[in-house]
């Protein structure tokens, strides 16, 4: 994927994610007013089919080309020229496969205005297993989408805040999300009273979903007698602070800011020649979150959008177009230390990029201390939702407690 053609991309494009950034903003998930909520939607879905329509003139110019390719003889030189066409068409359709990817997390960030982050994660993965679920599809001549909008339009009339599924990377189960609730419901709307096999499935995994979230327990994603934990008081985040770099950057090439003891926000112009020295000086034993990496490749997944995190409209797109990188660096000795305050030995696993915390209970005696681990996944928040450190250890260690106490009622 060429990372130039997804940049431009989002050079071309400005107005209209500046645009989508006015709209996200200005809804109010506290008022009864949806017309704001509606006609974003519309903005998003007629970004989507335009960027699809793109696409497909693309495609249809690459198939030309490779048919030329292949007829009739051929200098080098005009075999060569035809490649390196080929080439910068292949480059334009990725960067608008990106800005679809973009247009959606507008969407996403409509739902994570609503709905809690908790509660959304489920509608990523599979009902069954712990992989993703296929995102969607192109939405331009799918049947029934029109039905689909109508039945958003029905929810929002009845004072129900709802989103097409298809505007959102999050969403990847049923065709409508309702937002009315603690948590999402999703809906499968069929443009027919045709029930086949896939039908059936997709309503078993939706089922499967809405039951686990209902009872707070269930095997969900392949995982048997999962449990949901509600988290007691306010998340405390430094979302603030990032925002403060990305406004210092404005008018600086380079900045630093550590808004907790081994916290470290570390961002740059890429134009320019930063001093790696002096923005990495003293960090000891760091382990780091390359945030545009998350965004570029398209594996923000469930993580509280960037297009809420974000504040302004102008950093937002020089965030996505590459023009300024940012990164989060935690130091290990810290957060280890955080961890023993609280009874536990904490060693550190890095593993292609990703993080992974071993937890072990300190205990005297011979009894065999009780371990837990705290996954990739959970670990990624502090580098992509710009968590506290503090707070962080203290609700790992609150779920890993909570862990040995169901093993010991259970004579585990």
């Amino acid at each position: 994927m060429s990372l130039d053609a997804n940049l431009c991309m989002v050079e071309v494009h400005k107005p209209q994610i500046i645009l989508l950034k006015e709209m996200l903003d200005e809804i109010d998930p506290s008022s009864e007013d949806f017309v704001p909520l509606m006609k974003i939607q519309l903005e998003i879905l007629d970004r989507i089919l335009a960027t699809e329509s793109d696409i497909s003139s693309k495609k249809e110019e690459l198939s030309k080309l490779k048919k030329s390719l292949r007829s009739g003889a051929k200098s080098k030189q005009q075999s060569q020229k035809i490649k390196s066409h080929i080439e910068e068409v292949k480059d334009t359709i990725q960067g608008y496969k990106f800005l679809l990817y973009v247009w959606r997390c507008f969407g996403d960030g409509l739902v994570f205005k609503y709905i809690s982050k908790w509660n959304i994660k489920r509608f990523l993965y599979e009902a069954d297993s712990p992989e993703l679920k296929q995102s969607a599809g192109n939405i331009g001549g799918k049947e029934g989408v029109e039905k689909e909008l109508s039945v958003v339009l029905s929810a929002l009339k009845s004072n129900v805040p709802a989103v097409l599924c298809d505007l959102t990377n999050t969403i990847r189960h049923g065709d409508v999300c309702l937002l009315g609730a603690s948590d999402p419901h999703v809906i499968e709307v069929k443009s027919s009273d045709n029930r086949n096999a896939r039908v059936e499935r997709q309503v078993e995994s939706i089922n499967k979903i809405h039951d686990y979230l209902r009872r707070d327990e269930g095997a969900i994603s392949g995982v048997e007698n999962m449990k949901r934990v509600e988290f007691s008081g306010v998340e405390k985040h430094h979302g603030n602070a990032m925002n403060e770099l990305l406004d210092i950057l404005k008018n600086e090439d380079e900045c630093r800011i550590s808004p907790e003891n081994g916290l470290y926000y570390i961002g740059y112009k890429t134009s320019s020649n930063p001093n790696y020295d002096l923005l990495f000086s003293g960090i000891k034993e760091p382990f780091a979150y390359m945030v545009n990496s998350n965004k570029t490749e398209k594996l923000w997944g469930n993580y509280y959008p960037f297009t809420l995190s974000i504040k302004s409209g102008e950093a937002l797109c020089e965030f996505l177009s590459g023009d300024i990188y940012l990164l989060v660096l935690i130091e290990s000795h810290i957060i280890k230390e955080l961890f023993l305050k609280k009874g536990y030995l904490a060693e550190i696993i890095v593993f292609e990029g990703d993080a992974v915390f071993e937890l072990t209970e300190i205990i005297e005696g011979d009894e065999k201390p009780f371990m837990s681990i705290v996954t990739n996944h959970m670990v990624g928040r502090l580098g992509l939702e710009f968590l506290s450190l503090e707070q962080f250890v203290e609700q790992q260690v609150f779920l890993s407690n909570d862990c040995k106490r169901q093993f010991n009622e259970n004579g585990i």
